[in-house]
Formats: structure tokens, sequence, C-alpha cells
């Protein structure tokens, strides 16, 4: 009985050896990705001359993106562009542009908002009618309701 128990505890401890050198080996594998990485970055980080930069996106939020992220923006990917475009270099340009925006999306609202009061008339005025007509038919049918 003393040796099933020696024979078990050494297993036991074989399997936690094993999952520590497991956690061991995978840190080391990763470190040498991460140096690998590294490598290959500073070789290529020399840049031909004229180069732009790209501006910086940062990972957390990369896949929530929007029509003015900068991943959208093809800075320096052209040969022949020598100045960028005045929608990207000029604030006040992209200002106007989204003032235009918001400006046409507020005459389609009130577009919207019109035939939505006229839709609410109709629909009022039809009631109405429908009160009135019920009425009539009760007065007739009945003594009239007293008012006041």
């Amino acid at each position: 009985m003393n040796a099933l128990a020696v024979k078990t505890q050494i297993w036991d401890r074989l399997r936690q050896r094993k999952f520590e050198l497991e956690r061991i080996e995978r840190a080391y594998w990763q470190t040498i990705g991460d140096q690998r990485l590294r490598s290959h970055a500073e070789a290529s980080r020399r840049a031909m001359r004229g180069a732009i930069v790209p501006h910086y996106i940062p990972r957390e939020g990369l896949f929530e993106l929007n029509v003015d992220d900068d991943i959208w923006q093809d800075v320096g990917l052209a040969d022949d562009e020598v100045d960028p475009p005045a929608w990207l270099a000029d604030d006040r340009v992209w200002a106007g542009i989204r003032d235009l925006l918001e400006r046409d999306r507020c005459e389609e609202e009130e577009v919207r908002l019109q035939r939505e009061r006229c839709n609410l008339q109709e629909w009022s005025r039809s009631e109405w009618e429908a009160v009135v007509h019920a009425r009539d038919i009760h007065c007739k049918h009945n003594r009239p309701l007293a008012r006041g």
C-alpha cells in the first residue's frame, strides 16, 4: 500500500512538472517569436527617400471602424502624389464637407417631418369625423347629449 501511494505521488509530481515545463516552453517560443518580429521590423524600418509616415492606428478598436478613421487614408501610397488633396490636408475643407453632409441630413429630416405632420393631420381628421359620425348616430337613436 505504501508503494502505491509513493507511485501515485511520483506520477502527480511528474504531471505537475510537465505542465510547468510546457508553460516555460510556451514562454520561450513566444520570446523567440517576439525577437524575430522585432528583428524583421528593424530590418524593414529603412524607408525610401521622400516617404510619408502613415498616421498611427491604435490596435484597440481596430475592428470598430468609422468612415473618418485614419486607416482609410492612403497617404503616401501613390508615387505621383506631391501634395495631398484638400479634403485630406485642409481641416477647413474637411469641416466644410462634414457641415454640408449634416445640412443634407437636416433637410432630409425636415422633409420626413413634414410628411409625418401631414399623416398626423389626416389621421386626426379621420378620427374627428369618426367621433362626429358616432355622435350623430347616437343622437338620432337616443336623446340628445347634454352640453356643458
